[in-house]
């Protein structure tokens, strides 16, 4: 419980520090300009550093952690995210780095998780794939391009004041939950670390974004936490996949509508655009009740808007963590609400005008 409280506490301790640093921040920090990017949802441009607090407050506990206790996971996954990491920062702070860059950057570090961790996803639960998986050479492949993936998908919610930070904590404490009915200790207390370094940060980026999470936040969160998934399949043949893609579920659904959306309307994938659900649902809000210049208070509502639906998944996802056919209908049946919900949230906000 201790190390659970002190990730909390560094993680406040270093984003408090990084935000009274904002001179220096500044100082190091060539212009961006977010607030006129195509997808930006914002007023002002805070510091993109947020993720910096929570890896520095994982990384302090891992310290403690292997002084006090036998443990080489965190450390090695720690370890395995500076790629992305660094990547991701280097875009915080000006330095452009593409999206196929920062992909890349993601992919190393997912190679890197192999090679530290050895392990990967062993199955995937559908039975024509799983045929192929007992190959080492396939079974890596599907794990860095899911990894690197999931990665992409988790700095593509980081759209409003606390939704990508909320969506981390709750899937990590669902990943608890799983792992601790598989009888995985020491894969409990890392997603129990996960979730408790992102809460200390929260206060700083909800309601109000004093700070942001910024792209090493995103990337490097994203990268700790599909791990966690990983290394439950790995270790453990009791937990269902498709269970475990329902805690993860919200950043899975908006890039696979995204990249569908993208590729029926022609589109680069690439591309930033203000399609993500939300974004429609700020919108939403803007147009029922608080105006075209109502986004500091739009913002922060959407990401309480979405709360309820965010968890659903996960909240079942521990529930069928160990019936594969139960969860995979559970899955579909959620990417169905998911896609239904882009049209009908248009279809309100034009209803309710």
């Amino acid at each position: 419980m201790i190390l659970y409280l002190l990730s909390f506490i560094f993680s406040s301790i270093f984003g408090i520090l990084l935000l009274h640093s904002h001179t220096y921040v500044r100082a190091v920090t060539k212009p961006r300009g977010d607030g006129l990017a195509v997808q930006s949802s914002h007023i002002g441009e805070p510091a993109r550093v947020g993720g910096v607090a929570v890896l520095l407050s994982l990384l302090a506990v891992a310290i403690i952690q292997t002084v006090f206790q036998e443990t080489d996971q965190t450390p090695l996954l720690l370890l395995s995210v500076l790629p992305v990491f660094i990547a991701g920062l280097a875009e915080d702070i000006g330095h452009r780095v593409s999206p196929r860059g920062r992909f890349l950057a993601a992919i190393v570090s997912a190679i890197a998780a192999v090679s530290l961790l050895g392990a990967w996803a062993p199955r995937s639960d559908i039975p024509y794939l799983d045929a192929a998986m007992p190959l080492p050479a396939v079974a890596i492949i599907l794990t860095v391009l899911f990894s690197a993936g999931f990665c992409h998908a988790v700095n593509l919610i980081d759209g409003m004041n606390g939704l990508a930070s909320a969506v981390v904590t709750i899937s990590a404490l669902g990943c608890a939950a799983i792992s601790a009915q598989a009888a995985q200790p020491e894969i409990t207390g890392f997603a129990l670390l996960l979730a408790a370094g992102t809460i200390g940060f929260l206060p700083l980026n909800w309601p109000y974004a004093r700070l942001f999470l910024g792209d090493a936040g995103a990337y490097g969160l994203g990268h700790l936490l599909v791990w966690i998934p990983f290394l439950l399949a790995w270790k453990t043949d009791t937990v269902a996949v498709p269970a475990l893609m329902l805690v993860i579920f919200w950043p899975l659904a908006d890039v696979l509508h995204t990249i569908l959306r993208r590729l029926a309307e022609r589109a680069s994938i690439l591309q930033p655009d203000k399609m993500h659900l939300h974004q429609k649902v700020r919108r939403m809000l803007d147009i029922i009740w608080f105006g075209y210049q109502g986004r500091q208070r739009s913002n922060p509502l959407t990401t309480l808007v979405l709360l309820p639906f965010i968890t659903a998944p996960v909240v079942t996802g521990t529930l069928l963590w160990d019936q594969p056919t139960a969860a995979w209908c559970a899955l579909g049946a959620f990417m169905l609400a998911f896609s239904l919900a882009h049209p009908l949230t248009v279809r309100l906000a034009h209803k309710l005008r």
